[in-house]
């Protein structure tokens, strides 16, 4: 009896624990955190024009013009794209990225992509944003978009979607 009842609360704690671990990774995206909203415009513009992301080896996020996220938001955010996309992520800008030689061929064509968080307009009422995000690969490979979000549900969602430039 004393053995049924010892794999009892093995069982049970293993479902405990798978529970807990499953609940913290889905609620990473639910989050009205800066980091949670730039998840979300990230992600917008990775999977709009896809071919830029052929091959790529690295993802670069240059936010310094936009309002300043806390070492833990830019970790998490870093965190994310790490996870999904198996690639290194670096917060780069463009110079940066030549003077670590992470191009391939002449200095116009990168070997991997680098987004830009170009501008951010928070509504008042905290619950809508709008970005201007750039993907780049090349002078022959890049896009400008203006995204607006909405928090709904608990996370951010696209609701318009623009392109601004593209070549």
């Amino acid at each position: 009896m004393p053995r049924k009842l010892l794999y009892f609360i093995y069982v049970l704690s293993l479902v405990s624990l798978t529970t807990s671990c499953t609940s913290a990774s889905t609620n990473a995206d639910a989050d009205n955190s800066l980091s949670g909203l730039y998840i979300a415009a990230l992600e917008e513009v990775i999977l709009t024009d896809s071919a830029l992301n052929r091959s790529m080896e690295y993802i670069s996020i240059d936010y310094d013009r936009t309002p300043a996220l806390s070492d833990s938001d830019g970790q998490h955010l870093m965190k994310f794209l790490r996870t999904k996309y198996k690639v290194d992520v670096y917060n780069l800008t463009y110079e940066q990225l030549l003077k670590q030689g992470l191009y391939e061929g002449n200095e116009s064509t990168l070997r991997g992509i680098l987004l830009r968080i170009e501008k951010v307009e928070l509504a008042d009422e905290k619950n809508e944003a709008t970005l201007e995000v750039s993907k780049y690969r090349s002078n022959e490979g890049s896009i400008s978009v203006k995204i607006t979000l909405q928090y709904r549900d608990n996370h951010w969602m696209v609701v318009d979607h623009n392109t601004l430039k593209e070549s």
